[in-house]
């Protein structure tokens, strides 16, 4: 009778020889997606069946039909594998890029050669763009913006040397454009006094100068305490207002001169009793000490607003409301005001000089001669710009700021050249006079040459102003990932114009046959 595919008796039995093979008629073929069962390997011997003789052969297991003759696929599990198949279908619907047969591609030395040129192209491209994106990492940017910061205080780290101007007669001033002023800053910085050939003072040296000072205010001090003889009657310098009148002490000298309105200056320097009192030195200012230099190191702080600090000549006092200077102006030439000035900075040092990109005063070095005027005025105009620093330091903001500045010398002494005067005559016709300058032939013979004295106060200013802008300076950082999407969209856009050339090199290809 006939037999399915699933009977085992179609392949043979143990043993015996291979029955024919079913017609096409009489087998049904289960779907391809029916499950595969091994059976186990026929133990009997010399078959020649598909399971004889211990080939290990599997056996497919098919589904068995039903008593009307079709199939039963509640024998079989395909909910599985159903839902495989209908998850690759769509899977496959999406596939953006459909697969040409390759009997229907053509291939061509052009195409070949473009190819080459598009790799080419498109290494050159993505090389570039890993250069460019090398350079923006790291990068400085600075973005500017207007300061709106109020009440701020800002710190000035200063190490200036005077070669040779004596530490006695240094004096810090600052003052601002807001009326605040501080008269010989010393709490904050450091005097060191130096020789001459810039070495600085032993402390035996020291102590031996300060034994002489010493021993000369003890002096001082016993004059003004020693008695007076009961019958002493101090003279007035010609102020009593009748003959006997006594002037015992430097106050009633000085009421004495004023009574007459006299000025008192010049009596107090003189005066026996002022002199005793001490008040004679306190009223003369001092005069400059020579054969030292010093060097000025510290800090100190003020508002961020602008204003100005100076060392100058003579000691700064507040009077009326005005910020002077006392000393005596024969004594002007005698101020060096020779320095150098070894750092100064507006705001913390974080170390990123390199990344400031700002001028700087550091190292600025500035010797005065009889040739350039023996001393004089050199003003500094410094611009500060308010910056921070991000990205610099793990997450801290670093606000410091950055500087430029232009300076300028006037010097106390200058060289005078007057041209000579010649007479001409009057209406008598009398021969004009040679007046002045040397006899001989040249301009420089009909000149005369002379130093005259600038009315200035010699000493150095440092006069600063605050901008109203501020400014951000950040490290750019560019991920990997703007790479990744760059080196695509280059890979991509070139293929696509080599594939348009290829198109467009085809249809002239085409137009020339037709042609």
């Amino acid at each position: 009778g006939e037999a399915t595919m699933a009977d085992p008796r179609a392949y043979g039995g143990y043993g015996g020889a291979a029955s024919p093979s079913p017609s096409l008629d009489s087998v049904e073929i289960s779907p391809q997606s029916s499950p595969v069962h091994d059976y186990g390997v026929s133990s009997g011997g010399g078959g020649t069946g598909a399971d004889g003789g211990g080939s290990g052969m599997r056996r497919r297991h098919v589904g068995q039909t039903g008593a009307n003759g079709q199939y039963d696929r509640r024998q079989q599990p395909y909910g599985d594998d159903d839902k495989y198949r209908k998850s690759k279908r769509a899977v496959r619907r999406l596939d953006m890029f459909p697969k040409v047969q390759e009997d229907y591609q053509v291939r061509s030395d052009r195409g070949g050669l473009v190819t080459l040129v598009g790799y080419g192209i498109a290494v050159v491209l993505v090389l570039a763009e890993f250069a460019s994106w090398s350079g923006e990492r790291g990068r400085v940017v600075e973005h500017t913006f207007v300061d709106t910061s109020l009440n701020k205080r800002m710190r000035v780290d200063m190490n200036i040397t005077f070669p040779s101007l004596h530490c006695d007669d240094l004096h810090l001033d600052a003052m601002d454009v807001a009326g605040d002023s501080q008269l010989n800053i010393v709490d904050t910085l450091v005097k060191k006094r130096l020789h001459l050939d810039g070495s600085i003072l032993s402390a035996e040296e020291i102590r031996v100068e300060a034994n002489k000072n010493s021993q000369k205010d003890k002096e001082r001090e016993q004059l003004k305490d020693r008695k007076l003889p009961d019958d002493y009657c101090g003279s007035c310098y010609g102020a009593q207002e009748k003959e006997g009148d006594c002037c015992n002490t430097c106050d009633e000298v000085m009421n004495a001169y004023k009574r007459k309105r006299w000025g008192s200056q010049d009596v107090i320097r003189t005066a026996e009793q002022c002199q005793r009192e001490g008040k004679a030195d306190k009223m003369e200012p001092k005069r400059m000490s020579k054969g030292e230099g010093c060097n000025l190191s510290g800090y100190m702080m003020f508002s961020r607003v602008a204003g100005n600090f100076h060392i100058a000549m003579g000691e700064g006092v507040e009077r009326d409301g005005r910020h002077i200077h006392q000393f005596l102006p024969e004594d002007s030439i005698n101020f060096n005001a020779s320095h150098v000035i070894h750092k100064l900075s507006f705001g913390p040092d974080y170390g990123l000089d390199d990344v400031r990109g700002r001028t700087s005063l550091d190292g600025v070095s500035k010797i005065v001669t009889e040739q350039n005027g023996s001393t004089g005025l050199f003003q500094y105009f410094v611009k500060i710009v308010p910056t921070t620093y991000k990205g610099f330091s793990e997450g801290r903001v670093l606000e410091t700021n950055r500087y430029f500045f232009t300076e300028r010398f006037r010097p106390l002494m200058t060289d005078v050249i007057e041209e000579a005067h010649h007479d001409l005559g009057g209406k008598d016709g009398l021969a004009g006079a040679h007046v002045g300058g040397a006899v001989g032939s040249g301009s420089h013979a009909a000149q005369e040459h002379h130093k005259v004295q600038n009315s200035l106060l010699p000493g150095v200013f440092f006069v600063y102003e605050i901008y109203p802008f501020a400014v951000e300076v950040t490290i750019q950082s560019v991920p990997f990932t703007h790479l990744l999407i760059r080196i695509m969209a280059i890979v991509g856009g070139t293929f696509t114009v080599m594939g348009q050339l290829m198109n467009l090199l085809g249809d002239g290809k085409k137009h020339r046959r037709r042609g």
